[in-house]
This record gives C-alpha cells, structure tokens and sequence, in this order.
C-alpha cells in the first residue's frame, strides 16, 4: 500500500491547485513543491535534491539560447524544461520547423563546430535524425524527428549555465 502515497499526494497537489483561483499556485507535500503560474505558463516541482520546470506558451518562446546552440531561424518553440539536480542545470527547448531535417541537422552542426564544440556522432534518415556534441567536458543533444504534416520537430538538449 506504501506506493500509492506518493500518487495520492501527487494528485491532491494537482487537485489543490487545479482549485485554487489565482494565476500562481503551490502546495508542499511531503518536502516536495508543487507550483504552477498561468500568467507566466509554467509548472515547477522543487525538492531539496532539485527542480524541474516546464514552460509553454509565448513565455518558452522567450528562451535564451547559448550561442553555440541557438534558436533555430523561423523555428516555433514548442516548449522548454529546466531541471537541475545536484547543482547541475539542463535545458531541453522542444522547437518545430517546416524545414528538412538535413537543413536543420547542417544548421546545429555548423554552430556547434564553430564554436569549438566537437561532434563525435550524428546521423539523419528520412524520418529523424541526431547529433552530439561534447566540450569541456560538457554535452549537447539534438534530436529531430519528421511528421507527416510536413514538420520538423527538433528536441535541443543543453547544459545549464
């Protein structure tokens, strides 16, 4: 029966702040923070090990990309997520583009190479593609992936500052 607690107190958080009138809502559940601000359209869960955060709307729309990775030209951000855990920071910004994924994959590749950054791995088929790059001991990802609607998706994976 132990695990249906913490589901329990994750749907009593969700419900608590589903309920509450305000753009800004919180509740702590055992340690944990639950928080959502409409106004600002995000959600966070903070815990003493960390937080996630997920951001949509016109507000992941406003991210701030390093250099070596930017925004993708033309690109709608879909959505962002920041987590850090252990003092370590990640940012995934989800984006999506009418452009072929080859035109898209060329494009990260050029700016991680240009900014030093090396890229050890990448591939791209007709219906996704990948690339890594590393620096510093640090890492980059970036996945894409084609829809039928004729979309590129790509999933842009960064290490916080």
């Amino acid at each position: 029966m132990r695990p249906i607690v913490p589901v329990a107190a994750t749907v009593l958080a969700a419900t608590l702040l589903a309920a509450c009138g305000s753009s800004e809502k919180s509740t702590t559940v055992g340690g944990t923070t639950f928080a959502s601000d409409d106004s600002k359209g995000t959600s966070t869960i903070t815990s003493e090990k960390g937080m996630i955060r997920a951001t949509d709307g016109t507000a992941a729309a406003k991210v701030t990309m390093p250099a070596y990775a930017p925004l993708y030209p033309g690109a709608a951000v879909t959505g962002v997520i920041e987590t850090e855990n252990d003092g370590k920071k990640n940012k995934m910004v989800t984006l999506s583009t009418p452009d072929a994924i080859g035109k898209v994959l060329d494009f990260y590749k050029g700016s991680l190479t240009g900014a030093g950054w090396k890229v050890p791995s990448s591939f791209v088929g007709a219906d996704g593609g990948m690339l890594a790059g590393e620096k510093d001991g640090k890492s980059v990802s970036i996945a894409f992936s084609r829809h039928d609607e004729g979309k590129t998706d790509v999933v842009v994976n960064v290490p916080g500052d």
